[in-house]
């Protein structure tokens, strides 16, 4: 039995849209990074830049207001605290997207009993509607 929480659980189909979006922003984020520095620089730094925007984008994009990235802005879902319901973290942000490098043995955590992927449960965080 799943425990009862003030905003009703993000279905995973929308929290996985959402994830997709977000990668999307994440890799077109880094592209315009490098576009933008690449004239400017040696190239290898405009590369390292680029990645590190993507990257930092994707990691903690979560804690953006109201836990919402804006894949999950768009899709009207947000990361909260499991305890307190409270927006999501930088640290928490970070400590549930570390996890992506697992693919989907992160994700198939979500379907089982508290809905959480394994990040979700390092974050002690949950995905709501909004």
């Amino acid at each position: 039995m799943e425990p009862a929480y003030s905003k009703p659980l993000a279905h995973p189909g929308k929290r996985f849209q959402a994830q997709f979006i977000d990668g999307l922003i994440a890799y077109l984020l880094g592209f315009i990074v490098y576009y933008l520095l690449d004239p400017l620089t040696l190239g290898e730094t405009a590369i390292y830049s680029g990645l590190t925007a993507g990257v930092l984008y994707f990691l903690l994009s979560d804690a953006l207001p109201d836990g919402q990235s804006l894949g999950k802005k768009l899709l009207n879902i947000q990361v909260v605290s499991k305890s307190t319901m409270a927006p999501c973290s930088l640290l928490q942000a970070l400590l549930r997207n570390i996890t992506f490098p697992l693919g989907m043995l992160d994700w198939i955590f979500i379907f089982f009993g508290s809905h959480q992927r394994l990040g979700d449960f390092l974050a002690a965080t949950i995905v709501v509607k909004k």
